[in-house]
Formats: structure tokens, sequence, C-alpha cells
């Protein structure tokens, strides 16, 4: 296959990715959202990466669908350990909790800002027109976050805390940042699926006493709709999107691949709309123009170079 092939592919998977996480996002929303199904966050997010680690963690071992199996490397484990699986419960518990207090498309907005803060870390600031470009689209990323966030500070009514959901998901797209960077630099000793296989199943393990710690203070209602979206998140959203995005991550940078993540608010806007009755406002399509905006100034022109 071509290059130009290569990446057409590459890109029409991750455009898939986006689709099926948006339907994920409002799933989740769904499931938290205590109008709706109420469930704790935790266990939401470990009994979700749990199943799919398992079952992730067998089609890696006992057939040939993603290649050949290979032994993960004590030093590979170590770092699944911990760095992948703790980054992991940051972005996926973290949109999760913010879902409980914001919109879901406002909570996936803020992790759509996450292409400036992984071309961030990528290059440091110079002393040139490239840098500043690159921090100027940073600004105005940040500019729609503050679009989205300050609203939420000016509402003065008693026991109002709707600005905690806002502030948890801009700390989960950092998360979901380092966790994509992690799966880069461990790409060439392990593959994209065997790395969210691992991750999930650790990430679940170490969730297990904050699970307890929510069963304390309320129990989930296992009704039967409930766990059939469940079970849709942990097949869409866990197996086949991050199964997508991880192998992406093979073989293209991880700010060219967060680049992507802008349509993912877009198609959690329609999502939510459409099964949540979630509004659109002015305040959201301003928001998320100047996240694009920014994103799309911070990355273009790309140009992939040596060591990425």
């Amino acid at each position: 296959m071509s290059p130009r092939a290569k990446d057409f592919v590459i890109g029409a998977s991750l455009v898939l990715a986006t689709i099926v996480w948006g339907a994920n996002n409002t799933t989740i929303g769904y499931l938290v959202d205590p109008a709706h199904g109420g469930w704790p966050a935790f266990w939401t997010t470990g009994s979700r990466m749990f199943v799919a680690g398992l079952i992730l963690l067998g089609l890696v071992r006992w057939t040939t669908w993603f290649g050949p199996h290979r032994e993960t490397a004590p030093e590979v484990s170590r770092a699944l350990w911990l760095r992948g699986a703790p980054l992991f419960i940051g972005w996926a518990a973290g949109f999760a909790w913010a879902c409980k207090y914001t919109p879901v498309s406002h909570a996936s907005l803020y992790l759509a800002a996450s292409p400036i803060w992984g071309l961030l870390l990528e290059e440091r600031p110079r002393l040139d027109q490239e840098s500043i470009r690159k921090y100027f689209a940073a600004l105005l990323a940040l500019s729609g976050i503050i679009v989205l966030f300050w609203p939420k500070l000016l509402v003065t009514e008693a026991g109002d805390n709707k600005w905690i959901g806002d502030l948890i998901a801009f700390a989960a797209s950092w998360s979901w940042t380092i966790y994509s960077r992690e799966s880069r630099r461990l790409s060439d000793r392990i593959s994209g699926m065997t790395y969210t296989a691992h991750t999930a199943w650790r990430a679940s393990l170490l969730m297990v006493p904050f699970v307890a710690w929510e069963f304390t203070r309320e129990l989930p209602r296992l009704e039967s709709n409930l766990i059939g979206w469940q079970f849709f998140s942990i097949f869409a959203g866990t197996i086949v999107g991050l199964g997508i995005w991880n192998n992406a991550l093979r073989y293209w940078p991880t700010s060219r691949a967060l680049l992507f993540n802008n349509l993912i608010p877009i198609f959690t806007m329609l999502w939510a709309w459409s099964c949540l009755n979630e509004p659109m406002t002015s305040t959201f399509w301003l928001a998320m123009g100047l996240v694009i905006t920014g994103v799309v100034i911070g990355l273009a022109p790309w140009r992939k170079k040596q060591g990425e």
C-alpha cells in the first residue's frame, strides 16, 4: 500500500472512531446522569474497562486478527501499570465524573483541545515564527475553554457546582493527551490493540478501591436497558474506538492523530441533541469555533518530522 493510500485508510478509520466516540460519550452521559441512569462514575468506567480489557486480551492472545501474539516485556508491563493504566483512569473516569455536572457535549469539547496540549508537549517554546504561531493557537483554544467555563462561574445560585464538571473535563483532556503520547512511545514494543487491552484491565483493577467507596454511598441500578447501553459502550467506545486510535498512533505522531478529536464534540453534540434532548447553545458553538481554529492554526501546515 502506498503512503498516500495508507494515510487515507488511517484518516478514514479515525473519522469512524470519532463517530463511534460521539455515540459512546452520549451513552456515558446517559449512564451517569442522575436524571437518567445515575450510575457511579468509577463503577461505570471500571466495569466497562474490565470486560473490554478481557475481551481484547483474549482476541490478542488467541487470534491473529491483530497480528502475531508477543509476550509483554517486563519493562513494558511496568510502564503499563505506572503510566498507561493511571492515565487511562484519568481521562476515562474523569470524563464520566465531568458528565455528572456538565453537559456531555461540553465535556467532549474540553477533550477536543487535546491536540494543542499534545503539540505543546512535543515542542518547547522558541523565539521564532513557528513557535509563536503554535502558542497563539494554544491561546485561541484556551480562549474557547474560557468561553465555555466562564458562565459557570457567574452562576450565583446556592449549591450550584456545575463548574466542577468543566474543571474535571479540562484535567481529563490532559490525561488523554499524555495517555496517547504514552501509547505512541510504546508503539514499537506493543501493538495498539494490546496496549488498549492491557491498560484497560489494569485500570479496572486499580479502580476497585474507588468502586468499593462508591458502593458505600450508592449502588448502581442494574436495569436491563442500562446494562445494554454499557455493553454498547464496551464494544463501540472501548474496543472499536480505542483499538482504531492506538493503531493509528503506530503510524502518525500524537499531534496529527489528535487533530481528529475536533470531530468528536460535533458528533457528541448531534448524538446528545437527538438522544438526550441536549440543547445546542450559542456558547457551545462559539467555544468550539475557537478551539477548532486554534487546533487548525497550531497544526497546519502539518509537517511530518523524523523521529515522530
